[in-house]
C-alpha cells in the first residue's frame, strides 16, 4: 500500500507539464485577483501527528509558491504502554530512550493539474517542498526503585552507566512526570523533502479548504537514538494526509 502510494504521486507530479499543456492557459498575475494566501493546519503522518502554517505567493491561478513552517510530534504507532509489576506502579514505555520533536522550515511550490469545474468541484494540483529539519531529542525519564532499603524511586534516563537499571523491568515503577528532561534537550540537524497532491474544495476561491496526500522524509546527520532496545536510524519516513484552511486575498 504505501509503494502504491508513493508510485501515484510521484506519477502524477511528474505529469503535471503534460496536463498543463492541455489544461486552461495560464492566468497572469494581473488577471486574477489574489495575489496572496495564508493557511494553517493539522497533519496525521504515519509516524506522528504535524501542526503546521503556511503562506503563499500566487503566481497566477495555477502556479503558488509557499513557505511553511511545521512541528511534528514523533510517534511510534505500534509502540505500547507496559504495565509495572511493581505495587502502585504505572503504566511507561519500555525501550524508549528520547522523545522526539521536528521543527521544519521549508520551501515549496504548488501547481495545478485539474482545475475546478465552473459550479463548485474539486482543484487538483501537485505540491513539492524541500528545507531544512531540526530534530529535537528530550531524554524519557522513569522512575526507578533502588535496591537499598529507603524503597524510593528515582527519575533516571537512559546511558550506559544506568542501561541495566533502565531495562529491569521488575524496578521500574512508571515514567517520571515530563518535566524531567526539558533542561537536557539535543538538537539534531538534518534536510527535509515532501510531495503530495492538494484538493482544494473550496466553492470561493477567497478561502482555502484542502486536503493533502503525501510522502515526507527527514534526513539527518547521525543516527537518531531514540530507542535504547532496537535499531535506531538516521532518516524518518512517513506517509500523510491533512487538512488545510485559510484565506487568499
Amino acid at each position: 500500500m504505501l509503494r502504491r502510494i508513493i508510485f501515484l504521486v510521484v506519477v502524477l507530479g511528474s505529469s503535471t507539464g503534460l496536463f498543463a499543456q492541455f489544461g486552461k492557459k495560464p492566468v497572469d498575475l494581473q488577471d486574477y485577483q489574489y495575489h496572496h494566501e495564508a493557511s494553517g493546519g493539522l497533519r496525521v503522518q504515519s509516524n506522528g501527528v504535524t501542526l503546521f502554517a503556511e503562506y503563499g505567493w500566487i503566481k497566477d491561478l495555477h502556479r503558488t509558491r509557499l513557505f511553511q513552517i511545521e512541528y511534528t510530534y514523533d510517534i511510534d504507532y505500534r509502540m505500547k504502554k507496559d504495565k509495572s509489576p511493581v505495587q502502585d506502579g504505572t503504566d511507561y514505555f519500555y525501550g524508549l530512550q528520547n522523545h522526539f520533536h521536528v521543527i521544519r522550515v521549508t520551501y515549496g511550490v504548488k501547481r495545478t493539474i485539474a482545475e475546478k469545474a465552473d459550479h463548485n468541484g474539486v482543484r487538483l494540483s501537485f505540491i513539492g517542498f524541500g528545507g531544512l529539519a531540526l530534530g529535537l531529542l528530550k531524554p524519557y525519564y522513569l522512575n526507578i526503585l533502588q535496591n537499598d532499603s529507603t524503597g524510593n524511586a528515582v527519575p533516571t534516563r537512559y546511558t550506559s552507566s544506568t542501561a541495566s537499571e533502565f531495562l529491569n523491568q521488575n524496578n521500574i515503577l512508571g515514567a517520571a512526570p515530563i518535566r524531567y528532561g526539558l533542561n537536557e534537550i539535543q538538537p539534531v540537524a538534518g534536510l527535509t523533502g515532501k510531495v503530495g497532491l492538494d484538493f482544494d474544495w473550496g466553492t470561493k476561491d477567497e478561502f482555502v479548504k484542502a486536503l493533502q496526500v503525501g510522502a515526507v522524509l527527514d534526513i539527518y546527520y547521525k543516527r537518531l537514538p531514540v530507542y535504547a532496545n532496537s535499531y535506531n536510524r538516521f532518516y524518518q519516513f512517513g506517509v500523510y494526509f491533512s487538512f488545510q484552511f485559510g484565506k487568499r486575498w
